[in-house]
């Protein structure tokens, strides 16, 4: 009888072929899933299915009897988690557009390597590309949530089309295509007494990364700033500001195109402060069920009429829409019949978490189903 080594077995225990045979049958029968974050070699190499946040993604998955496995990214190691994710059906990633001063340009051409190989990723770099930006809100201001929404393409569009806006003396929120946690999202607005007509009025600028202060410069100063934002193809996005007080915001979660959960928070980020005081700190999001009432209606919208107009704006199956996703939302005027109205203000698509714990049952489901779909549909010899 012809025998291997196992190394990784204690002893470097002699196992046959024919046992061989048998645990590769076994790994078959059980597909493997990745579970992807950001973090350093020492995170990588001590990372287990319960020592991390995810540790209730781990155990959903043993449900499906899917061999659910960390996998922890840095640039640093690219090649060493491209050659994990190639043994894997399928990746879940939650890594933020913006990471310790890093992009993820490395993380998504590795990612787009992978998925041509056949392994299910969610989600996908095109499709955040598609939904996942700031630019997603100017292609989708025709639709219920949408409003006076412009694209500004290059700083030479910033400094032509902004001081119009502001002219009335009305706040602009502009906002980088791409960025998480406040990062290149600024509220503009004129200082009382400084005149659009001014060659260079002076402007409030508010940023939306914690613990910011409010300042005031001229408009030239902050136009010179905002330069940077156009980098690598860069855009900036500008709305009207819509004030969260007094209903807050509505975190509408989803997986693929149904509404699985949501969060109400009463955000400050782009509040003012009291003369003297210090930077508003954000309140506690608080997270409900699909089945909450008083997002009932917002629910019915979304999926029934904005996920749908949604998916043939931007032609992406449903299939390819995120395991988990989430849009923002603050309340719009009431209509003529008391209804609320609603205004997004961002989709977020790279790294969703945290979300309510009734949203984890069916995101996991939907991984699970698209990876058998991926997998029946795979030519027979990639299996």
């Amino acid at each position: 009888m012809s025998f291997i080594h196992a190394s990784g077995y204690s002893g470097r225990k002699q196992i046959s072929l024919q046992e061989r045979e048998g645990i590769v049958m076994t790994l078959k029968r059980h597909p493997r899933v990745a579970i992807l974050w950001h973090g350093d070699r020492e995170t990588r190499d001590n990372a287990t299915t319960e020592n991390n946040r995810f540790q209730k993604i781990f155990a959903e998955f043993e449900r499906y009897n899917f061999l659910a496995e960390p996998a922890v990214y840095n640039d640093a190691f690219v090649d060493e988690v491209q050659r994990q994710l190639h043994d894997v059906d399928g990746v879940l990633v939650w890594v933020n557009p913006i990471q310790d001063e890093t992009n993820r340009a490395m993380l998504d051409d590795m990612l787009r390597d992978v998925a041509s190989h056949g392994v299910f990723v969610s989600t996908h770099p095109d499709v955040i590309l598609k939904m996942g930006t700031k630019e997603v809100l100017f292609q989708t201001r025709e639709m219920g949530w949408g409003g006076d929404i412009h694209l500004y393409k290059n700083i030479d569009d910033l400094r032509q089309q902004l001081p119009a806006r502001l002219a009335d003396g009305s706040s602009r929120v502009l906002k980088q295509n791409r960025g998480n946690n406040g990062i290149g999202v600024w509220r503009v607005e004129l200082v009382d007494g400084s005149g659009a007509q001014e060659p260079d009025p002076v402007v409030h600028v508010l940023h939306a990364l914690r613990n910011s202060t409010e300042e005031k410069m001229l408009l030239s100063e902050f136009l010179n700033q905002s330069e940077a934002y156009f980098a690598e193809s860069g855009q900036i996005i500008d709305q009207p500001f819509h004030s969260p007080v007094p209903h807050g915001m509505v975190r509408c979660y989803m997986s693929q195109n149904q509404v699985v959960g949501f969060g109400h928070q009463y955000v400050t980020a782009l509040l003012r402060p009291e003369s003297g005081s210090e930077p508003l700190q954000p309140q506690p999001r608080l997270y409900y069920a699909e089945s909450q009432p008083e997002f009932q209606a917002l629910r019915r919208k979304m999926e029934a009429e904005w996920i749908p107009q949604l998916q043939k704006l931007l032609d992406i199956e449903t299939e390819s829409l995120p395991i988990i996703w989430d849009a923002d939302f603050l309340y719009g005027p009431k209509t003529a019949t008391g209804e609320d109205t609603y205004v997004l203000c961002e989709i977020n698509v790279s790294s969703v978490y945290p979300f309510p714990d009734s949203a984890l049952p069916k995101l996991v489901k939907t991984a699970v189903a698209s990876m058998k779909r991926e997998e029946s549909e795979a030519p027979e010899d990639a299996r």
